[in-house]
């Protein structure tokens, strides 16, 4: 669904209409500032010298309230909404930037996969974390796109009201289940969706382009990747201080992409590596043993628990996509 929006429509004769707005400020530069009254407000900016008009804000929230589903049907309705108050067209407005995002139902806490992924090696991403967030939200950020992925459960009860929150719940919410919206914001979107050439926002309502924003989002998961696949043991005796620390040690090296093997043999390579007046061989033979007993009690899963590849093709129901 696509969520935060900004545009800029050029006007040829059009006659806005600005009565029903609410008027914020008036800068220098020659723009005014507006409100657009809704369930949320949205920005307007208005600067009749140049006939340029801007539209800011999340068209979810100004329709609906909130952002937990919004259909694109409701995506139409909205913008035909602020075309009859403003009285113009903004379907051939420049689209400069927009978030495209979808919500997955998880099993675990959503902190859980969101501290569980990090970005891959080259892929030209870089992640910010905020203390404040608590493990509940990351992004990852490039010249292009900023990818976020964050707990939109928590998202609902921490900044939505109680009347809000019984119409979400209305439309399938949850209180009690586990949420993760992954979403993309475009900053370029014409570069990453349009070969270079302007969206506009009719596009945005174009079901071609609707299948390529699904794609997208997917192919842009990819570029992060979930991390553990150490099966951590359900018996206390497996789990003593010696033994967390060498399986977080073999879930960052495996997350590098070196096999298990490699790791058991860069530490004997450790060990090899000590003078003999740190350890003598008889001592390296006996750490290599109890190198080789705490690695045996640590089993590798073929993929990682944490894995949102599945769960976000159906999600998407990039299936469609693929031709028969």
């Amino acid at each position: 669904m696509v969520d935060y929006i900004e545009l800029t429509k050029v006007l040829h004769n059009d006659n806005v209409f600005l009565e029903n707005l609410q008027h914020d400020a008036s800068y220098q530069s020659g723009w005014d500032k507006y409100l657009l009254p809704g369930c949320r407000d949205l920005d307007v900016w208005y600067k009749p010298t140049a006939s340029l008009i801007r539209i800011k804000g999340s068209f979810a929230y100004f329709y609906k309230g909130h952002n937990f589903s919004f259909s694109e049907q409701e995506f139409v309705e909205a913008i035909n909404v602020i075309n009859g108050i403003l009285n113009i067209d903004l379907y051939d407005a420049v689209v400069d930037c927009f978030e495209f995002g979808t919500i997955i139902q998880v099993d675990n806490l959503p902190k859980y996969y969101i501290q569980n992924h990090r970005e891959k090696p080259k892929s030209g991403l870089y992640k910010y974390d905020n203390p404040k967030d608590k493990g509940n939200f990351r992004r990852w950020e490039s010249a292009k796109i900023r990818l976020k992925m964050y707990d939109a459960g928590k998202n609902i009860k921490t900044k939505q009201g109680q009347n809000m929150r019984q119409i979400i719940q209305a439309e399938g919410w949850n209180p009690e289940g586990n949420y993760l919206k992954l979403e993309v914001h475009y900053k370029k979107p014409e570069v990453c969706l349009n070969r270079g050439r302007r969206m506009l926002l009719a596009d945005l309502v174009n079901p071609n382009y609707n299948k390529n924003f699904r794609s997208d989002l997917y192919n842009q998961y990819k570029r992060i990747m979930p991390m553990g696949k150490i099966k951590i043991p359900n018996n206390k005796k497996d789990l003593s201080t010696s033994n967390l620390l060498l399986m977080t040690l073999a879930d960052a090296k495996l997350d590098e992409g070196n096999t298990f093997q490699e790791v058991k043999r860069m530490l004997f390579d450790k060990v090899n590596s000590i003078p003999e007046e740190g350890l003598t061989n008889a001592d390296k033979k006996a750490r290599k043993r109890q190198i080789s007993s705490l690695m045996g009690k640590i089993h590798v899963c073929g993929e990682s628990k944490w894995d949102l590849s599945e769960q976000l093709k159906a999600a998407l129901k990039l299936e469609e996509l693929v031709p028969p």
